[in-house]
């Protein structure tokens, strides 16, 4: 893979590894909560799973979650971001970069990582 400037809220279609059947990816975009040196020397990269909406029903939501507009997400209903589950990947796995969040969207992205693992109760979290 070329040499990448990779920075937080860059988001890439990546081959996504299918927990349960060994060796099948999909498709699944991805966000990347890392920046600097300690992606710009490593294999891997961590980030959030973007999931594309279908259609104009407003989605369920969970406190993790962060919803994106159509606009922001290049989609036609939008998408969402599932905070609560954070993916390692190699990054032989990036397929290609597709566009960055915006500041105010990471922002919010930033902490619901803290809520999903429990760092932040959600007695004490306020959007």
């Amino acid at each position: 893979m070329k040499t990448v400037n990779f920075k937080r809220g860059d988001v890439y279609l990546i081959n996504f590894p299918l927990p349960d059947v060994i060796g099948q990816t999909i498709h699944k975009f991805m966000v990347n909560l890392q920046e600097g040196k300690i992606i710009d020397h490593s294999r891997t990269m961590v980030g959030v799973i973007i999931t594309t909406l279908k259609d104009s029903t407003p989605p369920t939501l969970y406190p993790t979650d962060v919803l994106l507009t159509p606009q922001e997400s290049k989609t036609q209903y939008g998408a969402k971001v599932i905070c609560n589950q954070i993916h390692t990947i190699d990054k032989s796995q990036i397929i290609d970069f597709k566009y960055n969040l915006s500041l105010a969207t990471m922002q919010e992205i930033n902490k619901k990582p803290l809520l999903g693992i429990g760092i932040i109760k959600i007695e004490d979290f306020q959007t």
